[in-house]
């Protein structure tokens, strides 16, 4: 099977793979799936196995068009993606760069901002007028518009003009980690392809083989990324291991502090942290209340952070029955999906949760606040 770039995604290669065997491609594709699961990476496989000089349906990564594309620089292959608002063109362009130059490090790299980013309308109507020419020296156009949710709305009724009448010799692959934001339309013109989280044992062996990590320390990386590749990666960089830290000082602050303590924090971690990372900080929160539930279990042995397992047992001793870590999942979930996808404060998120689970830590009955 091609696309040997891509980790796992068994389903999403038989399905691309048989399409282009069979003439058969989507005009529109959307990828969507949690972030670091390899989005980025199928693109840029399925743009050179389209493009392929030796034209046997897979990318051979030796010809010129593959490593055209691989470099970012072939003329019928265009990528967009979010820049901060607001910013010179020179900086955009620095940042297109940056942007570059990480993907072709690693294609799972999970690229950050310092700034809300969006993609702007003349970013679309520029690719517009590109995709209407005639392939440069390619077989098609392909056009990768990643994290597509970040879209203005401007930006996606521009959109829809392509999705409505494709032209022949285009194909177009959105991206998106969050399609919820995307609008109905846009998902409905797009042959839609799910890509699931990548096996730990897979991750595992890939630390070990790229990074030269001793198998505990690949295993640790593993489980905490949550099916993320690119998240594995982050840990490498430390940067993780510090969010994790945050969510860990949070959560326990929120079992035992006063509120103006709690307030005190939570500002601190909004002041370190950008959006996407307080999201993540909410899988953190999860993983650190299913590691509870299985201390509570008898299964201190099987714990996803396992070198916190100090802390994890303090924590078990605060909230004492099963049913009080149910209930505090079921209101992390339900806080995470406020703030993803109705996009509520963050803050009164936060704030919202810790108050509610220092009353479950204190309490037997859960306390809406």
């Amino acid at each position: 099977m091609a696309f040997n770039q891509v980790l796992d995604q068994k389903v999403v290669k038989k399905i691309l793979s048989g399409a282009l065997r069979k003439n058969l491609l989507a005009s529109s594709y959307l990828f969507y799936g949690d972030q670091g699961t390899g989005k980025w990476a199928m693109a840029l496989e399925l743009a050179k196995a389209i493009n392929c000089e030796r034209d046997q349906k897979e990318a051979c990564d030796v010809c010129s068009s593959c490593q055209k594309i691989d470099k970012m620089i072939h003329p019928d292959v265009k990528v967009i993606f979010p820049i901060p608002s607001a910013r010179s063109e020179e900086t955009n362009q620095k940042e297109i760069e940056r942007f570059k130059k990480l993907k072709m490090a690693n294609p799972y790299t999970i690229v950050r901002f310092e700034r809300n980013v969006n993609i702007p309308v003349e970013q679309i109507r520029a690719m517009q007028r590109e995709i209407c020419l005639k392939p440069f020296e390619g077989k098609r156009k392909v056009i990768i518009i990643a994290e597509a949710e970040n879209m203005h709305i401007s930006s996606a009724n521009s959109l829809l003009k392509i999705l409505e009448e494709p032209p022949q010799d285009a194909n177009l692959i959105l991206t998106a980690h969050n399609p919820n934001k995307l609008l109905p339309t846009v998902i409905s013109r797009c042959q839609q392809i799910r890509f699931g989280k990548i096996p730990s044992s897979i991750i595992e062996e890939k630390l070990m083989q790229d990074h030269h990590l001793k198998e505990e320390k690949a295993s640790f990386y593993a489980n905490i990324s949550n099916g993320s590749y690119g998240k594995a990666l982050d840990f490498l960089q430390q940067e993780k291991e510090v969010l994790r830290q945050d969510a860990l000082n949070l959560l326990g602050m929120a079992t035992e502090g006063k509120t103006s303590q709690i307030i005190q924090m939570v500002n601190q971690v909004l002041e370190r942290w950008d959006r996407n990372s307080i999201l993540e900080m909410f899988e953190i929160f999860g993983s650190l209340l299913r590691d509870i539930y299985m201390t509570q279990e008898g299964f201190s042995n099987k714990l996803i952070n396992s070198d916190m397992r100090d802390h994890v047992l303090k924590l078990s001793e605060k909230f004492q029955r099963q049913n009080k870590v149910e209930h505090a999942l079921q209101v992390i979930e339900q806080v995470r999906l406020n703030c993803q996808i109705r996009n509520a404060s963050q803050k009164l998120g936060l704030l919202n949760l810790c108050l509610q689970l220092r009353a479950l830590a204190k309490r037997d009955e859960l306390c809406l606040i």
